[in-house]
Order: C-alpha cells, then sequence, then structure tokens
C-alpha cells in the first residue's frame, strides 16, 4: 500500500506555469478555456497600487487590459501546445522568472512593513530642513544701459520710492506698471547670489545695478520675506518612498554582511564535472 501511494505521489503531474485563477463569472472562452473575473481580478491585485489606482480611475481602462489579457491567453495556449514549458531554455526563463518575482516580493514587504507612521515622523523631524520654504517678494527695475541705473540708484538713495521709479524708467512691460513687484519667488530656485541677499537682506535693502546677458541693466529690491514649514501630514507621502528605499538598501546591505560573515573562512568546493 506504501509503495502504491508512493508510485502514485511520483506520477502527480508537475503544476502548468503561468495558470491564473479561473475562477467567478467567465468573461471569454478560449479554445475551449474560460478567461473569468479571477484571472483578471489577480492580475490587477499583483500591480502596483498608484498603477491599479490609475487604471480603475480611467475610462476604458479595464476594458483595454481585459482585452491585452485574452490576447496574452490565446499566446499562452498556442505555448503550452507547442510543449514550450517543457524546453529546457524556456524552463530556466521560467525559473529565473519566479526568483525575480520572489526577489521583488521579499522587498516590497520590507518596503511595506518600514512604512509606519512612526518611521515616517521620525525621517520628517530629521529632514526638516526640506520642508522649509524661504519666499521673497522683488521688485525690479530694468534700464538700458550702467549711466541710468546709477542715476536710478542716486533718486531712489536721495528719497524716491523704488516702486515710483520703476513705472517710470524700468522698460520691463511685465513689471514696471507694478512698480516693478515680481511677486513671491522661492529663494531656493534663485542663484546663489541671490538667494543669498534675499537670506541676508531685511525688507528695502537694494542690489547693487547689475549687467543682464542682454547688455541691460537691472536693479533688485526685497519688499517681503516669508518662510512656512510644510506639515508632516501634506508630505507624509512624499517621505513614504524614501523611507521605504532606505529600509530595502538597508535590508540587503544587512544580508551580504550575514553572507560575508557566514562565509568568512569558509572553503567553496567545486563540483566534479557532472
Amino acid at each position: 500500500m506504501v509503495l502504491l501511494l508512493s508510485l502514485l505521489a511520483c506520477q502527480t503531474p508537475a503544476p502548468t506555469p503561468g495558470e491564473l485563477p479561473q475562477t467567478g463569472v467567465v468573461i471569454e472562452t478560449i479554445n475551449g478555456q474560460p478567461f473569468t473575473q479571477g484571472a483578471l481580478d489577480a492580475v490587477l491585485a499583483a500591480m502596483p497600487e498608484e498603477a491599479r489606482e490609475q487604471i480603475e480611475a480611467q475610462d476604458g481602462a479595464i476594458d483595454q487590459l481585459q482585452e491585452q489579457l485574452i490576447t496574452q491567453e490565446v499566446l499562452y495556449q498556442e505555448a503550452l501546445s507547442r510543449d514550450l514549458h517543457n524546453q529546457d531554455k524556456v524552463k530556466t526563463q521560467i525559473a529565473l522568472a519566479e526568483r525575480e518575482a520572489l526577489v521583488a516580493a521579499v522587498l516590497n514587504e520590507v518596503a511595506d512593513a518600514a512604512a509606519t507612521d512612526e518611521a515616517l515622523q521620525s525621517w520628517y523631524d530629521a529632514h526638516l530642513v526640506q520642508f522649509r520654504t524661504s519666499e521673497a517678494r522683488f521688485a525690479q527695475i530694468i534700464v538700458d544701459d550702467e549711466e541710468t541705473a546709477l542715476a536710478v540708484v542716486a533718486e531712489i538713495e536721495g528719497g524716491k520710492e523704488f516702486g515710483e521709479v520703476a513705472k517710470e524708467k524700468s522698460i520691463d512691460p511685465a513689471t514696471a506698471p507694478n512698480g516693478g513687484d515680481m511677486g513671491w519667488i522661492d529663494t531656493r530656485q534663485l542663484p546663489p547670489d541671490l538667494s543669498t541677499f534675499a537670506a541676508t537682506s531685511e525688507p528695502g535693502a537694494m542690489l547693487e545695478p547689475r549687467a543682464l546677458p542682454n547688455g541691460k541693466w537691472f536693479l533688485l529690491t526685497v519688499l517681503e520675506k516669508r518662510e512656512e514649514m510644510k506639515a508632516f501630514e501634506d508630505v507624509k507621502d512624499e517621505i513614504k518612498p524614501q523611507v521605504q528605499q532606505e529600509a530595502v538598501i538597508a535590508f540587503v546591505e544587512e544580508q551580504k554582511q550575514a553572507l560575508e560573515e557566514t562565509t568568512e573562512g569558509a572553503s567553496i568546493e567545486v563540483p566534479a564535472e557532472g
């Protein structure tokens, strides 16, 4: 009896690679084989969350995916009918795909486990400088040459308002009507010298005249400054990928280090040919 059971166990056919669940409503029958809602659901569930949500929200995207999967099913059945899955080369390709899927699965598990609210909050607290926005509201005057620029400086230093002079003398059609007002600008987007000027100057400070690449000259003043801190809840989703990436990198390094410690001093025997 035991021998019979052993023989039956040995004769159990190997699972066909690439099979999907055939449950739920039959979407289409292909060569006598049902392609069901269960197969479509399995494919959707295996997708990254963002990609899945995008497909589900886009009109017609599910139908397009379904059509692609049906085409894939036709080709999959053709490959099986040709017994390609039993060719050594294809077996190796399937094995490699399985290994990649397993590696991705363990890394995804590590990433998901790392993205706790506590971890995200800790990362936020350690990188506050990245979430502090420093802005300045500038006004400018653009003139044709250095001589005019110096004359403008003299007027302003003599007591005339920067905005009044901008309306009278600036040749920039976009800002002159508004007294040279350029609006709020993130100082991190400015060239280093202008960013430093904004950071170290009080409202009303004026930058010395400078030449522009086109030969014109400009003057710049700070009208207002402000700093804002982005709240944790507003940047939580931005932080998550970074925390997950760092966790995955650390996990991989830990595994490599553990392997080095395990194999340190160990000899590796090469199997004899055959």
